[in-house]
């Protein structure tokens, strides 16, 4: 009996100091990749679009890597030429996990008024959108942490109805106004 316990403890311990080893000498933001949970589907349902503003719901699947993680709340805010276009947060029930799939429903609402010159300038340049979300996770054995996510993520944002999006443009291949 006291060598069985001898020996758990001595793994127990080798499983400590290699844990330890592996905190100090893997850089902290490919530990974190391992266990934040990926983004796999992402599409825009139930859209309503009136004269001034869109309102639709972002829909995206989140899996987890390694650990079992399940997504809390999030806070977003898309940007584009530094000029928000959409922004808000969403809390989350557990209902909204099934296995290893967590399906998100995000309520976004999109001002045509403010972002039909941002998209114009977009469909021209070619700018990228950028996305910040903040995101409180929760991990087993460790609780709530939050976890930042700064991306430019290369994103057409959708013609807006009434918008003459290509007009002006006289280099595009498709010269043709959209209404």
């Amino acid at each position: 009996m006291k060598k069985a316990l001898k020996v758990i403890g001595v793994v127990l311990a080798i499983l400590l100091l290699a844990g330890v080893a592996a905190l100090l000498l893997i850089p902290r933001e490919k530990i974190i990749a391992y266990v934040t949970p990926e983004v796999k589907y992402v599409t825009v349902t139930n859209a309503v679009i009136n004269d001034s503003t869109a309102f639709m719901d972002v829909e995206l699947h989140v899996t987890s890597r390694i650990l079992p993680v399940f997504v809390d709340s999030l806070a977003y805010n898309f940007l584009l030429y530094n000029q928000s276009l959409a922004k808000g947060h969403q809390k989350f029930t557990p209902a909204s996990k099934s296995g290893n799939l967590q399906r998100l429903i995000v309520p976004v609402t999109v001002a045509h008024g403010k972002a039909r010159e941002l998209v114009k300038r977009q469909v021209a340049e070619g700018e990228k959108l950028e996305a910040r979300v903040e995101a409180y996770c929760r991990f087993p054995f460790i609780g709530i942490r939050r976890i930042d996510i700064n991306r430019k993520v290369d994103m057409t944002i959708p013609v807006l109805p009434g918008a003459d999006i290509i007009s002006g443009i006289s280099n595009s291949p498709l010269n043709i106004p959209v209404k």
